[in-house]
């Protein structure tokens, strides 16, 4: 499997993963609090996934094959499906350093207040 730099991912510093009444939680500390709003939970197999990903660099491959080699009874189809959605989870919630060239999302909240009803035709 050839792996190219371009595609490489990593997780943001000043990020922790913590287990409370048996759930993952990833919890920003230090100046990731600003970015970071959303509580995230992560599952047990994921957070199987993080110990490395907080480490290394990785790409989707890279983590498939880590599932592959640590669980029984998974597909490769199945794998590369849950972790196509768990990368999807950390990219939305700003958890993953930016591609070169992607825009950068803060957390918070927008607050809008619409004046006027807008007429109905």
């Amino acid at each position: 499997m050839k792996i190219l730099k371009e595609n490489m991912m990593r997780l943001k510093d000043n990020l922790i993963l913590r287990k409370v009444a048996n759930q993952y939680i990833i919890v920003p500390v230090g100046k990731r609090v600003q970015e970071i709003t959303n509580m995230v939970y992560i599952s047990s197999s994921a957070a199987y996934l993080w110990d490395f990903m907080k480490e290394n660099e990785f790409t989707k491959e890279i983590l498939v094959a880590k599932i592959l080699e640590h669980y029984t009874g998974v597909t490769e189809d199945v794998a590369s499906a849950d972790i196509v959605k768990f990368l999807d989870t950390l990219k939305r919630n700003n958890i993953l350093e930016p591609e070169t060239g992607e825009p950068v999302v803060m957390g918070g909240s927008v607050r809008i207040k619409l004046q006027n009803k807008p007429e109905e035709k």
